[in-house]
Parts: structure tokens; sequence; C-alpha cells
């Protein structure tokens, strides 16, 4: 499968305080497989944004290998016109405040390319997945931060890119409009486009994606598919009668004996006599406590307090 977005040994610095050098990214490899949904999980200051930024020509400067759609960005035309492909909100937007929602996402969608006849179509499009169309006459600087972050999907996707590339898109949304935000995400990947985003809400990219890739410190850790992530849970088997070895009372006459899915087959055949099987299922992955548990490994955000010293 095609990569849509590939860093290769990307790193990047910046000047900080009294022109000390800040290394934001120390070594980013990255492949995003066309049509995939891709959460890019990691703690503040890990260096997600950056990545996207320089992904999307809000930052230069870096060292490796940036490429969208195959084609390494290098500063060119070229650049700009697969950049079009991508609609991009970014974690803090900006908007002119003294535009309406409806002459705004007009003027996004000509930008954007979309021709005069279907600029209005693509705008009512948006009015219904977002719930924009009562607000359509408001000018932007009356929107709360919830609204804003409906306008700021609605100008993403109003020109249906082939890439949506959203940065912190949950932030500031109450659990209905994240419901709504996943649906919306959810059609847009049903259409052909690739998803790539990063969410510190881990329900949100359990539910929706496929990859995933762990970035902190400025290198990425570990990137791969949620289906086998997930699958690194045990297995566990819940029986009757004789219990084997190793197994747990689970009360009611019931036991569970919890183990590797490569050890299955051995496990179902040393089963003593008499013992009934009732359920063989795998345990579920608490995403949000494997995240805390890899980052705390790297990094010190989440450290319990009991682990703090106190020197």
């Amino acid at each position: 499968m095609d990569a849509v977005i590939t860093f290769q040994g990307v790193s990047f610095t910046y000047r900080g305080n009294w022109l000390q050098r800040i290394s934001a990214l120390k070594r980013v490899d990255l492949d995003v497989p066309a049509g995939s949904a891709f959460g890019f999980l990691g703690a503040n200051g890990a260096g997600k944004s950056t990545s996207i930024k320089l992904l999307t020509g809000l930052l230069h400067g870096h060292c490796g290998r940036v490429a969208l759609f195959g084609s390494e960005l290098a500063g060119s035309d070229a650049d700009r016109r697969l950049r079009a492909r991508l609609g991009y909100l970014p974690e803090h937007p900006f908007f002119y405040d003294n535009l309406r929602v409806d002459e705004y996402l007009a003027y996004l969608a000509r930008l954007s390319g979309l021709s005069a006849g279907g600029i209005t179509a693509a705008c009512e499009r948006v009015y219904q997945l977002l719930d924009l169309g009562d607000l359509r006459r408001r000018m932007l600087r009356s929107f709360s931060k919830g609204m804003r972050q409906r306008f700021g999907l609605a100008q993403a996707i109003i020109h249906q890119p082939d890439l949506l590339v959203l940065d912190e898109p949950f932030s500031g949304l109450d659990p209905l409009w994240r419901a709504r935000f996943r649906e919306v995400m959810a059609l847009e990947r049903g259409r052909g486009a690739t998803l790539f985003f990063s969410s510190h809400i881990l329900s949100d990219v359990e539910d929706l994606c496929d990859r995933y890739a762990v970035i902190d410190h400025g290198s990425v850790l570990e990137q791969g598919r949620i289906a086998d992530l997930l699958g690194q849970a045990p297995m566990i088997l819940t029986g009757s009668g004789p219990a084997p070895a190793g197994a747990a009372d689970a009360g009611g006459g019931e036991w569970r004996l919890p183990f590797p899915e490569g050890e299955r087959e051995a496990r179902l055949a040393a089963l003593p006599p008499g013992a009934r099987i009732l359920r063989l299922e795998r345990q579920k992955v608490a995403l949000e406590d494997w995240f805390v548990a890899r980052i705390r490994a790297t990094h010190g955000a989440g450290v319990k307090l009991g682990d703090m010293s106190h020197g």
C-alpha cells in the first residue's frame, strides 16, 4: 500500500531563549498508508504539532525527508499542488473574526480550488454535516470554542481532500460533538480520504484508527496496526470442572486461566479430563493504561506521585 505521508530521519531544531538551540524532533520515521486512519499519539511537547507543521508547510528548515503522496517536499510550486490535496485543522486555529460563516467558507473553498459552480454545493454539504446552516450569517467572533472547532473541521473538509490532517480535533468539544466529529471523520474516510490526527483522547483513536504511532521526546517510539496492539492482550479461558495448573478460582464452580495467544493450542490440549470450556475470549486492552505505561518509560509526564523523590 502506497504511503500518503512519509518521514525519514526527520529532525528539527529552533532557537529558544538566549539563542539556545532546542531539538523539537530528533529522528522521526513514519509511514502513513493511503486510505488508513492513523492516530498520532504523544504527551504534550512530544513533537506531534511540530511534525504536522512541517508536513503542512508552516515550518521549514528540517533535516531528513518529508514526502506527501510519494513526492518529497522541497519548497516548490509542486509542493503547493500536493498540499492542495490535504485539509488541515490546527490545534489552535486562527480565523478572521470579522467575517461571516458563509462568506468565509466560500472564500476558503475558492482558495482550495473549487469552481464557482461547486462552492455552493460544497458549503451546503458541510453546513449539514456540522449543523452550521442556521449559523451561516453569524460572525465568527461570536463563536464559542466548540463552535469554532466545528467551523475548523468544516473548512478542512470543504474541498473533500485526499488527506485530512487534524491536530487535536476533539479539543473543546462536549461528548455529543465528539461523537459527531467521529461520525464525520468516518464519512470522510468512507469516501476514500486518509485520516491523520493527533489526540489525547485515546478512546477516539481506538474507535477510529487502524494504525498508530507513538512519539516522545522528538522520536517515534513505535508504530503499527491497532489490531496488532490490541492483539497483544492475553487470552482468557473460563471453564468448570477440574482446573488446569495456574488457573484461578472465579467463583460459582468456575475457573479462569490467562495465557498468550501463541499458547492457545497447547493450553487447550493440556486441559485435564472432565474440564469443560465455557468461554475463550481476549482480554480487552485499556489503551489509556497502555499509553501511560509506554510513555512513563521515557517521559516524566504522568509519573506517580508516590514514585517521586523528595530530595
